[in-house]
């Protein structure tokens, strides 16, 4: 047998933003993985089902408890108690990075029963999901609850672009797979199926020619570990986000990811069929027949190398077929091929022949791409705010006072890329502006009203803005930073991951309707006015305090003052989202609320008339609601 001696290429280089949360990369979700491997169990004619049963059955040999009897449990128990055969390829990759891993960590650990659990229930979500947002927030609840349940989740998936097609220079597929094997490849979905494929087939031949049940159970597992581990990757090839292009920075390959996966690609495959697919959360009942198709085919070979056929495909060295249960596919940055032969790679081909061409590169004519928005950015910002307010500034009575606001400011952010796709609703943003206020009313009736004297008047103040999402209560991640920056990076960034899309409780996420997305915001953003503090004190008419002096007699004098003004925005709605892959435009509905601090009071003197003396007014403290009109344009770097 002689190894492939691919001739090296030029690789694709692709923009890393390191700094950056990584969202899970990996196609179809959990239950869809499964459905495509039960479908191609079930296509398997009857001899090969019972061969693989008997793999199964000896697979299970003293992990009667963790294993399923079966290779396809029924899915009627709201909570699994064992892991069917099926649901191996969607925790391969996903779940774990290597067949080892998968068979000497996952499986027997007690998270991986909860990971089965929501993939039940996101299976159930799914089919109850009559409309795109319904299926937008099942799709985000389910990335949610994986996170909970296996905090690697997102970076694990994240590390590397292996779950993704490189992407292609012409239609020669000899030439692609050479780009796909060859020594500067990184991991990649093609290159991840045939690696561990083969591995599998070369561990295929070990199992007739082993008696001792022990060591021939451990066979077994590592036959089918190896498998599902490419038959993960072979299903990867058939979901539309991961065939459009994976090149670009993170938020360009996400955003273009869950465009396609939602909205679904229209190509040809390798055998030039015309195919129209669809991805992660969107598989259609003809997707899952075009995949398990492949699927199936794959399983045949692996079943054949189990008898020692004659027509079985070639297989690798023994070290190699070894040395692919070890290969981890999350952390490695080198495609490895030491599998494949001239021979093992001439028998797969067929398989790979299925599969849809993947897109050109960026130099190249391509399909559009898309952004989400992460990243760092700058932004110019505006609102237009109406409300009421309550209180303060002398106001005895309980009767609100209307106010207009406007504002325009500058941000500096980054978006941090969350786990819930087009949902995302981590955005960090520190921002200053020009803020300006209408003058509030007296009440009618009383002397300043009559006088035509403001109860408050209009003024004009600096604003600072922070937004920032939190893991649990709000500003938690500041602190967490200074300590698990050093100490624990991975749970730093699971808590970032958690944070960025809705926290822990996930009720600060957005919530995606056919009229826009609402979000809660509570907690995730404040702004602080200051009024006066900056050039001019702000000066109006009021009532003295008793016992002040008042030049002339009477009540009124004039003051100077300052104000802090703490700004909550609770609810947020956003029925316009458009960006192109580096401005976002958007526009919101806010309602908020806040509280003033009028401080620093001063009587002062004006034209003739001296300033009184004595006690200063007490102006008291001010609460108001409001609803904002917000817009922001953003340049993302």
């Amino acid at each position: 047998m002689h190894r492939v001696r691919w001739r090296p290429s030029k690789a694709v280089t692709l923009a890393v933003a390191a700094t950056l949360v990584a969202a899970p990369a990996a196609a179809f979700v959990y239950p869809e993985h499964r459905d495509i491997m039960i479908e191609a169990l079930r296509r398997l004619p009857p001899e090969q089902q019972r061969i693989l049963a008997q793999l199964w059955a000896s697979a299970r040999f003293g992990r009667e408890i963790r294993y399923c009897a079966t290779e396809v449990a029924e899915d009627g128990n709201p909570r699994p108690s064992c892991i069917d055969l099926a649901a191996w390829p969607a925790i391969a990759g996903d779940h774990s990075c290597s067949p080892d891993q998968l068979l000497a960590k996952v499986l027997t650990s007690d998270w991986i029963m909860d990971v089965a659990r929501v993939g039940l229930e996101t299976k159930i979500g799914l089919g109850k999901a009559t409309g795109r947002e319904a299926k937008l927030n099942e799709w985000a609840t389910s990335n949610l609850k994986l996170q909970s349940v296996d905090p690697e989740y997102a970076s694990r998936a994240g590390a590397n672009n292996g779950h993704f097609l490189i992407t292609r220079s012409t239609d020669d597929p000899a030439e692609y797979l050479g780009r796909a094997l060859g020594p500067d490849a990184e991991p990649n979905a093609l290159g991840l199926y045939l690696y561990y494929h083969l591995g599998a087939l070369g561990l295929a031949r070990q199992w007739t020619s082993t008696t001792d049940p022990q060591a021939r159970s451990e066979v077994a597992r590592r036959v089918l570990a190896t498998e599902t581990f490419a038959v993960h990757f072979l299903e990867d090839m058939f979901a539309a986000g991961h065939v459009a292009g994976s090149w670009g920075d993170v938020a360009e390959r996400k955003g273009t990811h869950d465009y396609y996966s939602e909205f679904g690609l229209d190509t040809i495959a390798w055998n030039r069929k015309s195919v129209v697919v669809l991805g992660d959360a969107h598989m259609r009942a003809e997707d899952l027949q075009r995949a398990s198709a492949a699927v199936a085919q794959s399983l045949t070979q692996v079943v054949a190398s189990l008898e020692g056929e004659a027509s079985a495909p070639p297989a690798p060295a023994l070290a190699e077929a070894e040395a692919s249960t070890r290969y981890d596919s999350c952390t490695a940055t080198k495609q490895a091929s030491g599998t494949v032969t001239q021979e093992g790679l001439r028998s797969a081909l067929p398989i790979v022949a299925q599969t849809p061409i993947p897109g050109r590169a960026e130099q190249d004519v391509h399909l559009p791409h898309f952004r989400q928005e992460i990243g760092p950015f700058v932004a110019f910002a505006g609102d237009l705010t109406g409300g009421l307010s309550f209180g303060g500034f002398q106001a005895p009575d309980a009767s609100p006072r209307t106010f207009g606001a406007g504002e325009v400011g500058f941000r500096i952010g980054v978006g941090l890329e969350g786990l819930i796709g087009s949902a995302g609703t981590g955005q960090a943003s520190l921002g200053i502006g020009f803020h300006f206020e209408t003058s509030q009313k007296a009440q009618s009736g009383s002397a300043l009203a009559e006088a035509g004297i403001p109860r408050v008047p209009s003024r004009r103040g600096v604003a600072f803005r922070l937004r920032m999402p939190f893991y649990l209560i709000p500003l938690d991640l500041i602190p967490a930073a200074l300590v698990l920056a050093w100490a624990s990076p991975s749970t730093l960034t699971n808590m970032g991951i958690v944070a960025a899309s809705g926290g822990l409780l996930g009720w600060q996420r957005s919530f995606i309707t056919s009229f826009g997305a609402f979000q809660f915001l509570l907690g995730r953003e404040v702004g602080v006015i200051l009024f006066g503090y900056f050039g001019d004190r702000m000066e109006n008419i009021v009532v003295a305090a008793p016992g002040a002096i008042v030049a002339g007699g009477g009540e009124a004098a004039f003051v100077s003052f300052r104000s802090l003004m703490l700004d909550f925005p609770t609810f947020e709605y956003r029925p316009l989202r458009e960006f192109s892959t580096k401005t976002a435009l958007t526009f919101a509905l806010q309602f908020g609320w806040g509280v003033e601090f009028p401080n620093q009071v001063r009587y002062e003197s004006r034209l003739t008339i001296p300033a009184a003396t004595g006690p200063t007014p007490e102006l008291g403290t001010a609460w108001f609601f409001y609803l904002r009109v917000h817009f922001d344009a953003r340049y993302y770097f």
